[in-house]
């Protein structure tokens, strides 16, 4: 949990540029150094900084296409949900995976190189799948917001 505002702080500062230095991040959040870096420690050992990463650009690593899918289950026992999990974890082009309310059981977000990828990936790999009963996919046609970073 975040305790006080120099924490709240701290965390804006890293979502926003994970190679922040720790002078600049003391420096941007009005601490010294020695605490500032006891307080971010504090903080990842207790999961609230989950991991770094280096977010990539999709399109200018090839993968233009970017499709939100519900997908069905034939069913919800166990066999089933795992089944389909173990997909999901071992699909690379699965960004995102969500169990959801409503019509469908779950969301996807998929990135492919282009469309006849995506079909592959559709028609060969996801409607394959046993547990699958239907997908219903829609194109993203143009971001419009992107952030990583959570509103603390």
């Amino acid at each position: 949990m975040i305790t006080d505002k120099i924490d709240k702080a701290i965390l804006s500062v890293v979502q926003r540029d994970g190679r922040v230095t720790n002078q600049s991040l003391a420096e941007q959040v009005n601490l010294s150094t020695a605490p500032c870096w006891r307080r971010l420690s504090k903080l990842e050992n207790r999961g609230v900084v989950d991991r770094y990463v280096a977010l990539l650009n999709r399109e200018r690593v090839g993968l233009s296409v970017m499709v939100y899918i519900h997908v069905s289950l034939n069913d919800h026992n166990a066999n089933t949900v795992e089944v389909f999990d173990r997909f999901v974890e071992q699909s690379t082009n699965i960004l995102e995976c969500y169990s959801v309310s409503g019509e469908y059981d779950y969301l996807l977000r998929v990135v492919a190189a282009d469309v006849n990828a995506l079909e592959f990936f559709l028609m060969k790999k996801l409607l394959k799948l046993e547990p699958v009963r239907s997908a219903n996919t829609s194109f993203v046609l143009k971001e419009k917001k992107y952030s990583t970073a959570l509103p603390i």
